[in-house]
């Protein structure tokens, strides 16, 4: 750990008996446990929010890393469903309907020309 030998870890825990005193000693060794459990869950809560953000990159940029996209389910399905090229603001309301059901169209055509496809 510190490279200390037994005899050095053994100095030591004289010395901060002697200096620290038998009564004071475990409310120092409490206050320094609960400093570490509170430094290890901050830097447990940063690993986790460096890795959400990376999570949340990757979604905006449309790299993403896990082959399974299970919260698309949780949108609308406006918004589940647009397409690729979508840039907010781009168009109305209407303008993206009209082009829904033309995408749609296309589909039904493509599928109706695969079924008489032998």
């Amino acid at each position: 750990m510190f490279d200390l030998s037994w005899m050095e870890l053994l100095f030591v825990a004289v010395m901060a008996l002697i200096v620290i005193g038998p009564k004071d000693l475990p409310a120092l060794f409490r206050t320094g446990g609960k400093l570490m459990a509170k430094a290890r869950r901050i830097y447990k809560d940063m690993l986790g929010s460096i890795s959400q953000l990376e999570r949340e990159v990757d979604m905006a940029s449309g790299k993403t890393s896990q082959p399974d996209e299970q919260w698309r389910q949780w949108l609308p399905d406006e918004v589940r469903n647009l397409p690729a090229d979508f840039t907010p603001g781009s168009m109305s309301a209407e303008q993206h309907a009209e082009r829904r059901t033309q995408l749609d169209q296309a589909r039904q055509q493509a599928m109706q020309s695969k079924e008489q496809q032998p």
